[in-house]
């Protein structure tokens, strides 16, 4: 890839064949670039395509003011997004270190940020699915799922498809900032969650001790 690549279009499509060359490309020259905004759009689609399919399915009790519940929740997912990206570039920069990672923050977000297009990509398909009528299944009231359509497992192949490849991107461009290989970026992956259910476990484990006494 050519130097200063991160300046284009090009990575968007690049980042799907070529991850590491082209996160290191746009940390070496513009570790910042569309960075929020790769981390908002995917769950604002998202929210945008629930909002949606509850609207289709159940339109004539729209209330006068759905237009602007769904400004709100689109606004609240895209916002979410932008700090879970904060969370988790500081998150897998300490669990990547621990490793022999050498990723800055700065570079943390940038690689989560931008294999976040496979999953943006699966967000505007599942939009436009919405868009073409097949509904999303949502619990009923009580705990219960509706019948499904065909169509919706159609769907779901594809946004599984899309969503393994992402997570592999994620791999390689967490990796390829850590300056290691995938398989050390899912070590570093896991390390955070296995941390915290040993914590939780601990917890109830001296919760339960504690209760025992009394």
């Amino acid at each position: 890839m050519a130097n200063g690549a991160g300046e284009s279009i090009t990575p968007f499509f690049t980042i799907w064949t070529a991850p590491r060359e082209t996160i290191r490309d746009i940390v070496d020259y513009h570790p910042t670039r569309n960075v929020i905004a790769l981390a908002a759009i995917g769950p604002a689609i998202g929210a945008l395509a629930s909002q949606w399919s509850k609207a289709l399915g159940n339109n004539a009790n729209l209330s006068v003011l759905w237009p602007i519940w769904v400004v709100v929740a689109v606004a609240i997912q895209a916002a979410l997004g932008v700090l879970l990206l904060f969370i988790l570039g500081a998150v897998f920069k300490w669990s990547g270190s621990l490793l022999g990672g050498v990723a800055s923050r700065i570079e943390m977000r940038a690689a989560l940020a931008w294999s976040q297009v496979p999953a943006i990509a699966a967000e505007v398909f599942l939009l436009i699915a919405v868009l073409m009528g097949v509904p999303i299944p949502t619990l009923h009231a009580t705990g219960t799922l509706p019948q499904i359509d065909p169509a919706f497992y159609k769907v779901m192949v594809v946004e599984g498809v899309l969503g393994f490849w992402g997570f592999i991107v994620s791999l390689k461009c967490i990796g390829e900032v850590h300056r290691f290989s995938a398989w050390r970026a899912l070590a570093a992956v896991l390390i955070p969650p296995l941390i915290a259910l040993v914590a939780i476990g601990f917890i109830v484990f001296l919760i339960s001790r504690l209760m025992g006494h009394h």
